[in-house]
């Protein structure tokens, strides 16, 4: 899963001085742009020089991922969650610093966006400002959001908490070389926390590092766009990363290597749990159910067993789906038998109660193959990739599941027919998908082999991945493109779809 979220307000506070007087009341939170300074003897308080700085505020809409672990839909806890803080660099041509560092905290007190936009004179006022945050909780309990501190404890902004974990600083930082950078921090640990209500839903304080504030120089100007600048694809994101895929060996089951089975059980087209006995208990947990894989002997049937439970996103259930783990070897004396005759062994999954009383599901036969010796070719296959039942347009509330198919013309069980025939494609473990802006070519969600959120998943129907639109700006067109890594080789297929645009809900 890859989940962008949008600010849903940000602004700046700084005590400029223009003409002479301190512009602390200021506000600019309709601006175009998040501008990041400091100045230092720029102006005079009689021969003292003075120092003028700005600080960053930003607060993100975190109910949808509320909702999500609700669902069970994601884990925060777990290792694959990941969240980055994400400011699109506005360089001009303006004069900008180098070689600075930049931090970021979670708020503790709440701002006011406003609605000024003077960057010139500063000459709107408005809360927030450099000297309240909020008409709710008023002033800042020390000018310019400047007091921080643990929690417990009354602060502006926090830098650590013991309810998140003890000594942790809550800080992220990032070093600008030439001062032209995007600005990119993870947040995971504040974001968690804050979705465990640990810390404060307040938003983030960002700035320049307090030795840079502190010192007897000029940091001036480092832009980045805001919420409201016009360019949609530069408004400052959350994207959030989560590895939900799952990965169904059912089309390729192999010897000799662990293979994943899943059996997803719908009620009334809903996912919902087996239940067995007359009081319609409910499968779930660890070690729940059997899995037998049986194959047509002479006499009968030759049968293995492997123990499966109820599949988990992190340490959420998930209703009416399971797995086992199936480990299949071609030294079975059995299995080699069959293999030698035919070089393929079909198994009949049996789904059933762990005492072998109940059986709960009988699935199509599953075609396991010989296996293939010798030497690994180093050489990169070519397939052909293409994502199918792609709309030309699609609404920004629409959560789509995408079909991919993977055609591999070297595949040892691709068979020859005089009939048209569906081919199932081949299932590849490693398989991610990325979208990319069809006219200006940036990547709007870039393939992730690190987290794996944009893995694709497989089943029994084959490979697919499911896209949140409300990750897109809307009125662009998009393309998706494929990346396969195979063997260590990284093969990436550009185009693997139509073209298709966003448009506001339906």
């Amino acid at each position: 899963m890859y989940k962008i979220l949008k600010a849903d307000r940000d602004s700046y506070i700084t005590d400029r001085v223009i003409k002479g007087s301190r512009t602390n009341t200021s506000n600019v939170g309709a601006a175009g742009s998040l501008d990041l300074f400091k100045l230092y003897g720029s102006t005079l308080s009689g021969s003292t020089p003075n120092t003028e700085l700005s600080r960053l505020l930003i607060h993100y809409d975190l109910q949808p991922l509320r909702d999500l672990v609700s669902a069970g839909k994601i884990d925060p806890g777990n290792n694959s969650f990941k969240c980055t803080l994400k400011l699109f660099d506005v360089f001009g041509g303006q004069p900008t610093p180098a070689n600075f560092n930049v931090s970021v905290f979670p708020l503790s007190r709440s701002f006011d966006e406003g609605l000024g936009r003077d960057v010139v004179y500063y000459a709107d006022h408005d809360v927030c400002n450099f000297l309240t945050g909020s008409r709710t909780q008023g002033p800042w309990l020390l000018s310019g959001c400047a007091l921080g501190g643990g929690l417990p404890g009354t602060v502006d902004y926090i830098t650590a908490s013991v309810n998140v974990s003890a000594g942790v600083s809550l800080e992220s930082t990032q070093l600008f070389k030439t001062g032209e950078e995007d600005l990119e921090v993870d947040v995971t640990l504040i974001v968690s926390a804050t979705l465990a209500n640990k810390l404060p839903d307040e938003g983030f304080r960002i700035t320049l590092d307090s030795s840079h504030e502190t010192d007897q120089r000029s940091y001036f100007v480092k832009r980045f766009a805001s919420r409201t600048a016009f360019n949609g694809d530069k408004h400052p994101r959350l994207i959030v990363k989560y590895d939900d895929s799952i990965q169904d060996d059912s089309q390729q089951l192999v010897f000799d290597s662990p293979s994943y089975l899943f059996l997803y059980n719908y009620s009334r087209q809903v996912l919902s749990n087996l239940t067995s006995g007359s009081t319609l208990t409910q499968i779930t947990g660890s070690n729940s159910l059997i899995l037998k894989l049986a194959t047509e002997v002479s006499g009968g049937w030759y049968t293995l067993a492997f123990t499966g439970s109820q599949h988990s996103t992190g340490i959420y259930p998930v209703a009416g789906v399971y797995s086992a783990s199936v480990l299949l070897s071609s030294t079975d004396s059995v299995l080699a038998s069959k293999l030698s005759e035919s070089g393929s062994v079909k198994l009949t999954p049996i789904w059933g109660s762990l005492d072998n009383t109940v059986t709960y599901v009988t699935g199509s036969s599953l075609t396991v193959y010989k296996p293939q010796r010798g030497a690994v070719s180093n050489d990169a296959q070519r397939f052909i990739v293409t994502v199918h039942n792609v709309n030309d347009r699609y609404f920004s509330d629409e959560n789509v599941v995408f079909s991919t198919h993977i055609f591999d013309a070297k595949s040892p069980i691709l068979k020859a027919s005089r009939l048209v025939i569906e081919s199932p494609g081949s299932i590849i473990r490693d398989v991610h998908y990325q979208v990319r802006n069809s006219v200006t070519g940036i990547i709007e969600i870039p393939f992730d082999a690190v987290t794996n959120s944009t893995r694709l998943s497989s089943d029994a129907s084959g490979m697919n991945f499911k896209l949140d639109m409300s990750n897109l700006v809307k009125e662009r067109s998009y393309v998706i493109d494929i990346l396969v890594i195979t063997g260590g080789n990284r093969q990436v297929y550009k185009n693997a779809s139509p073209l298709f645009r966003v448009s506001d809900m339906s």
